[in-house]
């Protein structure tokens, strides 16, 4: 027998593969190999693409830990090789266990069973067809960068999903704390339910346009985590804030504005038709107080940021919010807001209108400042 030569197969990675992995570690996302190929493979791939293969543990080496060992391992080992399908199951579970959400990727039927198991399962349009069915996402297009674009888009949904959870449960608290301190005190409701039913409507419907929003770059550079707590704690810090505003005009159109646009007080013009303006006077003035409130305070609470200098808003948003505001401001001057109950308002309310409002955003800023550097986060 003479030798002639060797026959070698050699399965290059992909050419998009080194940049996809460095811009996911970009975005924080830990990078972990899980194979069936021998070690010396799997480390050799690992080293062209820049993943770090100074730790790995074969299938064998898996086996052997204890159930106090497996979880640190896990922590601190980038490269698994020479597994079997059940102990990529390990792996995944055991991470999982340790508090992270895990991703797989995927295209064999030896990868099947972490393919389910996993939290979010990946596999291309190539693979095998249970594989396919399996998998949660399917690349349609040969790039991992895909993964990326994948990833930063789910952060952008998250982050501006919890713009509006938290922005509407803090302004909804400072409205309900509002009208049960004014019931306390006020001969009248300081609002009809038509009208807060009107103003809730108006504000959801500006909030539509809240996942078109831009939002930070480093918003999206870190895994972003939904927490009850931080929700009630965001609620506590500025929904009070906007009930010292609203106290502030209450006792603004009660006990000066209110009087000088209807010739007397409350009480003074009891069984008269000059009472019933009173009451509409100040369901209007309050209507337009906590409807500017509300929809500005979308502006300044949805970046940690300066508002529309350092972070500007997407341009569906600004004009949708700033056309609610004008569109509901002129409500009150048609007959369409004389219906449930609201009424033409002399330009000087306007005036201390955008006083409170200006002042409103300012100790909002100052509290925004606050929290953020207290708690290292806005959203």
């Amino acid at each position: 027998l003479i030798l002639l030569g060797y026959l070698a197969f050699f399965d290059a990675p992909k050419k998009t593969a080194t940049d996809a992995i460095q811009k996911l570690k970009h975005l924080h996302v830990g990078i972990k190999v899980l194979t069936g190929d021998q070690r010396d493979v799997a480390v050799s791939v690992c080293r062209r693409l820049g993943i770090d293969s100074e730790q790995v543990l074969t299938g064998r080496e898996l086996d052997a830990l204890t159930d106090n060992e497996l979880p640190m391992r896990m922590e601190t080992t980038t490269v698994f090789a020479e597994l079997s399908p059940k102990q990529k199951v390990t792996i995944i579970q055991t991470l999982q266990a340790n508090g992270h959400t895990v991703g797989f990727l995927g295209d064999g039927m030896n990868d099947l069973p972490a393919i389910v198991e996993s939290d979010v399962g990946i596999s291309v349009d190539t693979a095998a067809d249970a594989v396919k069915e399996s998998a949660d996402v399917v690349l349609l297009k040969k790039d991992l960068n895909v993964l990326e674009e994948g990833i930063l888009e789910g952060r952008k949904a998250f982050s501006n999903m919890s713009k509006y959870i938290r922005i509407t449960a803090s302004s909804n608290f400072g409205n309900i704390l509002s009208i049960v301190i004014a019931s306390v005190f006020l001969p009248f409701f300081p609002m009809t339910s038509v009208q807060l039913l009107l103003l809730n409507l108006l504000y959801d419907t500006l909030c539509l346009v809240l996942p078109w929003d831009n939002v930070d770059e480093d918003a999206c550079s870190r895994p972003l985590e939904w927490s009850g707590r931080t929700l009630g704690r965001f609620m506590q810090s500025f929904g009070p804030i906007s009930s010292i505003f609203d106290m502030l005009t209450f006792v603004f159109l009660f006990f000066i504005f209110c009087p000088l646009v209807c010739g007397g007080s409350y009480s003074s013009l009891a069984g008269t038709d000059a009472q019933a303006r009173f009451i509409a006077v100040f369901h209007t003035g309050w209507f337009l107080e906590s409807m500017w409130t509300q929809v500005l305070i979308l502006h300044l609470l949805r970046t940690k940021k300066i508002p529309l200098f350092q972070s500007r808003p997407s341009v569906l948003v600004l004009v949708v919010t700033t056309l609610g505001i004008l569109c509901f401001t002129v409500l009150t001057f048609t007959p369409i807001g004389q219906l449930i109950g609201l009424t033409a308002l002399p330009a000087v309310y306007f005036g201390f209108l955008i006083i409170a409002v200006f002042l409103y955003l300012l100790l909002m800023t100052l509290v925004k400042r606050w929290y953020v550097k207290k708690y290292h986060e806005l959203l």
